[in-house]
């Protein structure tokens, strides 16, 4: 009984380990301390290890981009490593994309053309990627290839898909329902590992860039015990494929997203890891997170592709670094691309929109003209949700409450 007693106080303490909130101060001096640029950190796992995993933040957050296009525009990217892959994108668009990035245009109004017709024929399964940092992404990619001696490979990594293969909405449904959906991240994970595998070494080795989201970076796995079967996220099975330490996940800055219930706003840490950076004047810094305040901080997310929540860990669990870049209320949500539905186009995004509404949502309103307004026209919104000024004024009240 002793024993077991001593067993029970032992895990109660490990909890509350994991529950424990570091102070502000505590995380803003090991920041300043430690934290080094985020392009050079980057640069820097990349000398011993193979594979880096960017986990981004909120999908249509365009902010982030302008940091990954400064990793992919740093000479020492086509040179050392070449290789990126990403979540967003079909496997089987792979030849399509490369010739796009790496063709040749005699003006940049026809590379945009082709841009906009490649794009047209949806790199994932819903109507099409409506996403405005994806266009952003793309275009970076060609005007790095355009200039540089040493072009930049693209990789797609998600489930094999294309709009002109589904007739009917019982084509889309059977889609829609198979393993391979809703076990993505493995087979992310497996279509990297091939493309790897067939990488030109440079400088005698293979290295690449992966940019998937947080969810699906991360480095966690559970049992389904309806099925008897492990579900690990892309980040965690990775880390099997590759090893431990030839792969290194690292984290941009978000709140707890999963959390929000339409008007709480849980930011990470309590606030603390915000209000921190506040005081830090918002100077980007990268860490790594083992045995730090921020590393011990509890982790509230979601197991990659599912509605689960990661139950009782820290953030030096699931993941290896942290990138702290812009804060939350400079966070950017954009989407809509302008001109990408022509009237040309136009009966086929329908066709699309009413076999996914109908396959997806059977016998809800199929919202036509919202959604290709959605695709169609620019818009942008404050990826934290709440207003600018609301997200300052809860930092501010953090600052307030704990100095």
């Amino acid at each position: 009984m002793r024993n077991l007693m001593l067993l029970v106080v032992c895990c109660l303490s490990a909890l509350s380990l994991y529950a424990q909130t570091p102070s502000v101060d505590a995380l803003r001096t090991y920041a300043e301390e430690k934290g080094i640029p985020p392009k050079e950190y980057i640069f820097k796992l990349f000398e011993k290890s193979d594979i880096v995993v960017l986990g981004e933040r909120d999908h249509r957050d365009t902010v982030q981009y302008d940091f990954i296009h400064d990793i992919l525009a740093d000479p020492r990217f086509a040179e050392q490593i070449g290789y990126v892959y990403t979540e967003v994108g079909s496997y089987n668009m792979n030849d399509d994309v490369n010739r796009l990035l790496q063709g040749s245009y005699p003006t940049d109004a026809a590379f945009m053309d082709s841009l906009y017709a490649y794009y047209r024929k949806s790199e994932t399964f819903y109507p099409i990627w409506e996403k405005y940092n994806r266009i952003k992404f793309l275009k970076g990619i060609y005007e790095i290839n355009r200039t540089s001696p040493r072009k930049i490979e693209l990789g797609l990594t998600d489930r094999e898909f294309s709009w002109d293969e589904i007739r009917t909405v019982e084509d889309y449904k059977k889609f829609w329902e198979s393993r391979t959906v809703n076990y993505r991240d493995s087979l992310m994970a497996a279509h990297i590992s091939e493309m790897f595998a067939r990488q030109i070494p440079l400088n005698g080795k293979r290295k690449a860039l992966v940019i998937t989201s947080q969810p699906h970076a991360i480095n966690d796995s559970m049992i389904l015990k309806k099925r008897n079967t492990v579900y690990g996220t892309q980040g965690w099975w990775m880390k099997k494929i590759f090893g431990e330490e030839k792969v290194k996940i690292v984290v941009l800055n978000w709140f707890d997203y999963n959390l929000f219930n339409g008007s709480n706003f849980p930011m990470t840490g309590e606030g603390h890891w915000d209000a921190a950076f506040e005081l830090m004047e918002c100077r980007p810094f990268a860490i790594d997170l083992k045995n730090t305040p921020y590393g011990e901080t509890a982790y509230n997310g979601l197991v990659g592709g599912t509605t689960i929540n990661v139950k009782n860990k820290s953030w030096q669990d699931v993941a290896d670094g942290l990138i702290y870049y812009a804060p939350l209320y400079d966070h950017v949500a954009a989407w809509g691309i302008e001109g990408l539905v022509t009237k040309e186009f136009e009966p086929e995004i329908k066709r699309r929109l009413t076999i996914f509404f109908q396959a997806t949502q059977p016998g809800a309103e199929i919202p036509m003209e919202a959604a290709i307004d959605e695709y169609n026209v620019f818009h942008t919104y404050p990826a934290a949700i709440k207003s600018r000024n609301e997200v300052k004024q809860l930092i501010q009240q953090v600052l307030e409450t704990t100095r």
